[in-house]
């Protein structure tokens, strides 16, 4: 079982150094960094791939939001974009069979959801 801040740390600071590289900005909106994970393989699998699509949709000028937040279903952990291409309907579609929530309509952020028990 690891902390939060023990995750996502090391995720962060390489995703600092490609943004960096590349002039998107990053925010962090973590409730609770001390929170702990009990299945902490499928927080850093979820973050890891989702930054990664992130990068790979955003351009200079746009932003990546990771973000956390808990409730009575679960702790929630979200990769948000701004690119302005969304997600075609059959990358969507994978990620909702996955059990992710997925919001990403042109125009507007991408936003990827996987809530885990608390």
């Amino acid at each position: 079982m690891s902390r939060i801040i023990d995750i996502i740390s090391p995720i962060y600071q390489d995703l600092i150094e490609k943004c960096g590289r590349r002039k998107i900005s990053i925010n962090l909106d973590f409730q609770d960094l001390s929170i702990k994970v009990e299945d902490d393989e499928t927080v850093a699998t979820f973050f890891s791939t989702e930054i990664k699509r992130a990068l790979k949709n955003c351009e200079a000028g746009d932003k990546i939001t990771l973000s956390q937040s808990s409730s009575a279903n679960g702790i929630r952990f979200s990769v948000k974009n701004s690119a302005k291409t969304p997600l075609d309907a059959e990358t969507a579609d994978k990620l909702r069979e996955k059990g992710y929530e997925v919001r990403s309509r042109f125009g507007y952020d991408t936003i990827i959801s996987l809530t885990i028990a608390s």
